[in-house]
């Protein structure tokens, strides 16, 4: 597959409930493609899927609100406020249908998002899968969304320089390619008192991890659309008979494995990128 530079436009729209929305364009043919990032994370953090791509799909990739150079009012920072804004986005821009992939907070609101507009999702994916505690929310399971919310408060998001960030991220995030840290670094931070800060508000990040004890059950019994599980061959996060378990809440879902653990879009672009090849492939096109 190919894996060379695409044209990146970088644009910004100001949607009807008046958020300022900052998202990444790569031209090309449909079917569209909307990428949406997880928690913490930014629009670019696509740009090596959307390489690996080719000149397939016209690919879309958004800063959510509270992350990236979007936005950060007050709200409740739920899957489905989320889904508003991006229903609001395919307005603004004109989409009319697409394939909308998204990795944990991103697909949490393509969930939502793919049951309560039917007419403007050709597929769902689901990378890395979805979150177990959306499905089967025990008090062990929200005991577990509540720690990594108070974890995200707690964490460090300054940093003296480009290179201690670098250091933290290799500690952090140690199933990222050294590439993809780099990625983070130079395209999901800015300079800050003096050194250099992640463009995410952990506030509002924080708020948004705790909805990960919501439960979406009631909105896959209601999409219509295919959907697929794009999981790891080595997930840390669900494992097969979990994934297949899920995939049962959809009237149309499946599980796609691909190499890597759970970020895959950071681990193996070029392998994500075939899947979700594959994956509109089995989807119905215009």
């Amino acid at each position: 597959m190919a894996d060379q530079a695409r044209e990146l436009q970088k644009k910004r729209t100001v949607l009807s409930n008046g958020l300022s929305l900052h998202y990444y364009e790569w031209p090309g043919p449909r079917p569209n493609l909307v990428l949406l990032h997880p928690s913490s994370g930014y629009g670019r953090m696509w740009e090596a899927t959307a390489n690996a791509l080719g000149a397939r799909f016209h690919v879309y990739a958004l800063d959510q609100r509270g992350h990236g150079d979007s936005g950060r009012p007050d709200g409740d920072y739920s899957a489905e406020e989320y889904a508003d804004d991006l229903y609001l986005f395919f307005r603004e821009v004109g989409l009319d249908r697409a394939v909308v992939a998204g990795q944990s907070l991103g697909g949490r609101v393509g969930q939502v998002f793919a049951a309560r507009h039917p007419e403007h999702v050709q597929g769902l994916g689901l990378v890395g899968g979805p979150h177990l505690s959306n499905f089967f929310p025990t008090r062990e399971a929200t005991i577990g969304v509540l720690g990594a919310a108070q974890r995200m408060l707690d964490s460090q998001t300054e940093f003296p320089s480009p290179d201690t960030a670098l250091q933290y991220l290799r500690t952090s995030r140690p199933r990222d390619r050294e590439e993809a840290r780099r990625h983070r670094v130079e395209h999901n931070m800015i300079a800050a008192g003096g050194g250099v800060a992640f463009k995410y508000d952990k506030v509002r990040v924080a708020i948004g991890l705790a909805h990960m004890a919501d439960d979406l059950r009631k909105y896959a019994a209601r999409t219509t659309c295919p959907v697929a599980i794009l999981k790891g061959t080595v997930s840390s996060e669900l494992t097969s008979e979990q994934a297949k378990e899920i995939a049962g809440c959809w009237k149309n879902a499946f599980v796609i494995e691909v190499e890597g653990d759970y970020a895959l879009q950071m681990e193996n672009p070029v392998g994500l990128a075939q899947a979700l090849l594959d994956f509109a492939g089995q989807t119905d096109k215009d």
